[in-house]
């Protein structure tokens, strides 16, 4: 996902996503800059806007942002905060996104460019939560897991199985026909996850501290699978409704930028 060079990392989505708009362009990068402030109220910013599609941190301050991160993740009262925040900045943009719908199917183009703005200030705290695709502890992770389980092999297991989300209706269905089998799979990959958690809790019974860590690694896992599948889910939510709203108003989406739909309930 990123890049370092002469003490610069950079993240380039005209390089990962191609073909995205504009729009979905800047979606990643505002939230990117901005995800130390949403995520643990830190004002520094990680790193600043090259163009639309890139972002360049300096070294130092990624260092900085990712360790203070990871050791408020090692907080069970930090971890527990984070996951009710951000649990409830997806519930207000699933129903920004609702309002929205609704001045839609109305054609009611004054009432659904001002629900275009709200659910747009809404889904950007929600896409910071996509730097748990690179930014999770994973090393420290690992290395506890290899410790309990006994290999390395059994660590990378454990972790890829924990990584399943709760509901993975989106990643499951973009991998397997019929639909029918849909069910049955999620049921054996959450079943397989658990087991795994099990045989992890299992391992740190006895020693309060390994098993507070432990017990960290699960739960954090399981957010950081969920909040990236509901983000997901969100955002095309979002952009197919940006697609109606630009027929409706008269727009070339293709054009169309954070603060034009931000701003577009006070300019109609």
């Amino acid at each position: 996902m990123d890049e370092v060079w002469n003490g610069i990392r950079t993240v380039d989505y005209e390089h990962s996503r191609p073909d995205a708009t504009l729009l979905e362009w800047e979606l990643y990068t505002r939230s990117l800059i901005a995800w130390p402030q949403t995520l643990m109220n830190e004002a520094t910013p990680y790193g600043r806007l090259r163009r639309p599609g890139i972002v360049d941190i300096s070294e130092p301050i990624h260092q900085h942002l990712a360790g203070t991160w990871h050791t408020r993740l090692a907080d069970p009262e930090y971890a527990a905060e984070l996951i009710t925040r951000t649990a409830a900045a997806r519930a207000r943009t699933a129903a920004a996104l609702s309002a929205l719908d609704a001045a839609l199917d109305d054609a009611h183009p004054i009432a659904a460019s001002a629900a275009l703005a709200d659910a747009t200030t809404h889904l950007l705290t929600v896409m910071s939560a996509h730097i748990v695709n690179w930014l999770l502890p994973e090393p420290v992770w690992e290395r506890l897991l290899t410790g309990l389980l006994g290999s390395q092999a059994s660590a990378l297991a454990c972790g890829s199985a924990l990584m399943t989300p709760t509901d993975p209706g989106r990643l499951l269905n973009a991998h397997l026909t019929p639909a029918a089998a849909v069910p049955a799979a999620r049921q054996r990959a959450l079943e397989y996850a658990a087991s795994w958690s099990a045989a992890v809790v299992l391992a740190a019974a006895g020693d309060p501290h390994r098993l507070t860590e432990a017990q960290l690694v699960i739960t954090l896992s399981r957010w950081a699978a969920d909040s990236e599948e509901r983000r997901a889910e969100l955002r095309d939510h979002y952009l197919a409704a940006v697609t109606r709203w630009a027929a409706l108003t008269g727009v070339d989406a293709a054009q169309l930028t954070v603060t034009d739909l931000i701003t577009s309930g006070a300019a109609r």
